[in-house]
């Protein structure tokens, strides 16, 4: 079991150096192709990789047949076409929204699959493509509704990988892997070199980029497909999607490094998405992941969270921003865990989320509650803090008077009310780049349903009480 374990996490650890590696080839094609022509970069690029696979497996050519090297070559134009429409659409759009955009074809891939594999989408698969379609739309929609000419190639290219991932599903398991890599990169390089000499008769007498060509022809195509195989016999399908929808976020971060890219708060919001339609796609939604959400978005652990990022919107500097939330997460969060710790061990509650709603009534639970918030509100006031937390902390307070208030009768979740008012107001005060915060809501609502700590109508008063607490004191704050 620990070997097992073992080569997992040495499995996990090397793909997530190919999602690396993929990840940096965006800037590097882009700067590439700016000075150099798209086919013959791409007949440069996969004769490398061709080259170097026959090398390794070639005597496996000799294992297929007619049928078999005609699916390869099938597969291979699938890739041909995502990797042409990629390179060429990278000359007309940032590598950041290349990236974002060119992972929508992991989420596409349930769709084709339903279409022409007749494998019906699950719930999650669904889900997982509206989170997608909606951060596309906020990633490429311009402010006259019009997509750029190089987002829409992207997309072309997200259309034609997530092809080639079907199709290969549908031959791979028939046909030698290897083999099939190489007739597939065969092909692509072959079509290359016919439409480089047709577009660009004379290209050999250009200077080739041999660095980037040879980084992503040898690096990030024929060594990252060979680990790629040999590693995913090690983990989850689930693992290796999880850990490949982390490539996007590689080449963001290497696009503003490097580029001096400069992404927008729709944009960063539009990547978001993507990537967390990616991650629900490919997440199996069991009793542990609502365990293990319930857990970790509990409210101490989210406002500890919050409080940092609505630091981020301090007018006056982040310094003073961090510093303060720095001392009101010691007043908010560490105290009040101490009581709840003293009174657990006492056996004056029985959970740390209090889940009886009765105890919740009692005299140290509900003063820490109240207290943990009024004490941050008086000193925010007293000593003239930051105004994003006094709208802050005048929501907390008023929703946990609320919320005392009906616990006299009922119960509503705490979790979920908690995770309401804090994504919206870190939202109003950030703007749309923090508005993927806000998918914290329905996750923490379902999760807390799935452990059977609340019921739905519970789980959604919640929701509504943190909404109207918080957007009753941001119209107050805009009064002020």
């Amino acid at each position: 079991m620990e070997r097992s374990r073992q080569r997992q996490l040495w499995a996990d650890s090397l793909l997530l150096l190919v999602t690396l590696i993929w990840g940096g080839t965006f800037v590097m094609v882009k700067d590439a192709v700016a000075s150099y022509p798209v086919f013959p970069f791409l007949t440069v690029r996969f004769g490398l990789a061709t080259s170097v696979l026959a090398l390794v497996g070639g005597k496996r050519l000799a294992r297929l047949d007619r049928r078999q090297v005609g699916a390869g070559v099938l597969v291979g134009l699938f890739l041909f076409a995502g990797y042409a429409f990629q390179t060429v659409g990278l000359r007309h759009t940032s590598a950041s929204n290349a990236g974002f955009i060119t992972g929508l074809s992991v989420v596409l891939v349930p769709l084709f699959s339903a279409v022409l594999l007749r494998r019906p989408p699950a719930v999650k698969s669904l889900l997982g493509v509206s989170f997608a379609l909606v951060g596309l739309g906020l990633l490429t929609l311009s402010q006259y509704r019009r997509v750029a000419k190089g987002d829409l190639l992207i997309l072309l290219c997200a259309l034609s990988f997530a092809l080639h991932i079907v199709s290969v599903s549908a031959f791979a398991p028939h046909t030698d892997p290897l083999a099939l890599t190489i007739v597939q990169t065969t092909t692509v390089a072959v079509i290359s070199a016919v439409v480089a000499f047709a577009r660009h008769p004379l290209f050999w007498h250009l200077p080739v980029p041999w660095f980037a060509a040879s980084f992503t022809g040898i690096l990030a195509t024929a060594v990252a497909f060979a680990i790629q195989t040999t590693m995913q016999r090690f983990t989850t399908p689930t693992h290796t999607a999880l850990i490949f929808s982390g490539e996007p976020v590689f080449a963001a971060l290497f696009s503003v490094l490097l580029t001096q890219d400069v992404m927008t708060g729709r944009g960063v919001a539009g990547g978001v998405l993507i990537v967390l339609g990616t991650v629900v796609s490919e997440i199996h939604w069991s009793d542990t992941v609502a365990q293990w959400v319930s857990r970790f978005l509990a409210p101490h652990y989210v406002t500890a969270l919050l409080l940092v990022v609505i630091a981020l919107a301090d007018p006056i500097s982040l310094g003073r921003g961090l510093l303060w939330a720095a001392g009101l997460n010691l007043l908010t969060v560490v105290v009040p865990l101490f009581i709840f710790k003293r009174e657990l061990r006492r056996g004056a509650i029985s959970d740390w989320h209090i889940s009886d709603r009765l105890e919740r009534l009692q005299v140290f639970p509900a003063l820490a509650l109240v207290l943990g918030a009024g004490i941050p509100l008086f000193l925010i006031i007293f000593l003239e803090g930051p105004r994003p937390f006094l709208a802050l902390f005048s929501s907390a307070f008023l929703l946990i008077v609320v919320e005392m208030f009906i616990t006299v009768w009922w119960k509503i979740s705490g979790h979920v009310s908690t995770v309401a008012l804090g994504t919206t107001m870190a939202t109003a005060f950030l703007g749309a780049w923090a508005s993927p915060l806000m998918l914290l809501i329905p996750l923490v609502a379902w999760a807390r349903v799935k452990v059977g700590a609340h019921t739905v109508m519970q789980a959604l008063a919640g929701g509504l009480a943190g909404l109207a607490a918080s957007l009753l004191s941001l119209h107050l704050y805009s009064m002020l």
